[in-house]
C-alpha cells in the first residue's frame, strides 16, 4: 500500500515532485528549526521568571467564578464594584492580565488561560512557524529563485 507524498517533508526534505533540494539548502533549513525552537526555548524562560504570584489553576479560576455569579446575585447594585475588586485580587494573586481577569469571572475561556499559564509553568510553549512551515517556506524561496 502507498502512502500520500505531502507536499515538502521535513524528515527527507523531498518536494513533491521527488525532486531533492541541495545540501546548502537543507542545512539553512535545519539551521532556521533549530533558531525557532531556541527562540520559543527563550521565551518561555522569560515569561516563566516574569511570572509573578501562582500559578493559575482550572480549580482557582472555577473558585473565582462562582464567587463572581454569587456577586452578582448578593450585591445587585455594588455588582460591577464587587466584580472589579475581586478582578483585582485574581490578577495580583495569580499575576495574569486583566482582560484574562474580566473574562474567567464570566466563565469565558478558562480552559485556555489555565493552559496558557501551565505551558509556561512547564516551558512548553509553541507558537510561529511549525518546522513544515518553515521547511515549505525556505524550498519555496530556493525553487523561485532556481
Amino acid at each position: 500500500m502507498r502512502k500520500s507524498r505531502v507536499k515538502t517533508v521535513v524528515n527527507s526534505y523531498v518536494i513533491d515532485d521527488g525532486w531533492n533540494l541541495p545540501r546548502e539548502v537543507i542545512e539553512e533549513i535545519e539551521f532556521s528549526i533549530e533558531r525557532s525552537h531556541r527562540e520559543m526555548k527563550e521565551l518561555a524562560i522569560r515569561l516563566k521568571k516574569e511570572h509573578k504570584g501562582r500559578w493559575l489553576t482550572r480549580k482557582a479560576a472555577d473558585s473565582y467564578a462562582a464567587r463572581a455569579l454569587i456577586y452578582r446575585a448578593a450585591y445587585e447594585d455594588e455588582y460591577i464594584g464587587k466584580l472589579r475588586e475581586l478582578g483585582e485580587e485574581l490578577q495580583k494573586k495569580y499575576g495574569i492580565t486583566e482582560l484574562e481577569a474580566t473574562n474567567i469571572l464570566r466563565g469565558r475561556n478558562v480552559a485556555d488561560y489555565v493552559n496558557k499559564y501551565r505551558r509556561i509553568k512547564k516551558l512548553e510553549i509553541t507558537g510561529g512557524k511549525t518546522d513544515q512551515e518553515i521547511c515549505d517556506e525556505i524550498a519555496m524561496k530556493y525553487l523561485e529563485a532556481i
